[in-house]
């Protein structure tokens, strides 16, 4: 299971971050392999909020349904993934240099099973045989993981950089 901590000081306050962070419809623009956003649940985001993000990876669109499981404004949001990759992130913002930068700290722990593999999700259904594609797709996906991690690393870091030049000049 990869786990992928970033960090990067933006020069920005905490709430001009956060406030670029939760736009989640917004997300899009600074993570790299997130196509869309659909909000399930009904405005304000908060604790408990829902939404579903279209994740392309390696060529692949998954749905990637997530719950928010922590929402502190502006220092902490967490969602728990619950699709194809399940696992979770965090952000967490800390005030630096009086509050004028902020300290962001991302981080994801992912499991992939069966189901993230190309038409796991039709194949581990079939009669017969599906419990048999999900337990040799969950093993292969172990064999991958470790090479998942320096790719999701580099893409998180390169989403950082995304994040840190919207908030700071407007430019993804």
């Amino acid at each position: 299971m990869p786990v992928i901590d970033r960090h990067i000081r933006i020069g920005a306050s905490p709430w001009r971050v956060w406030d670029v962070l939760v736009d989640i419809p917004g997300q899009p623009r600074w993570m790299r392999d997130l196509v869309e956003v659909e909000l399930v649940d009904r405005q304000p985001f908060r604790q408990g909020s829902r939404a579903v993000g279209t994740i392309q990876m390696f060529g692949l669109r998954q749905r990637d349904p997530i719950v928010v499981t922590a929402f502190e404004p502006p220092s902490r949001y967490a969602m728990e993934h619950q699709g194809a990759f399940s696992g979770g992130g965090t952000f967490e913002l800390r005030p630096l240099d009086g509050g004028r930068a902020t300290h962001v700290h991302w981080r994801e722990e992912l499991r992939g099973g069966a189901t993230a593999l190309p038409l796991g999700e039709r194949l581990v259904e079939l009669p017969l045989v599906g419990g048999l594609v999900r337990r040799a797709g969950d093993l292969m996906m172990l064999m991958v993981d470790p090479l998942l991690w320096p790719v999701l690393a580099w893409v998180f870091r390169a989403d950082l950089r995304r994040l840190k030049r919207l908030v700071e000049d407007g430019t993804g």
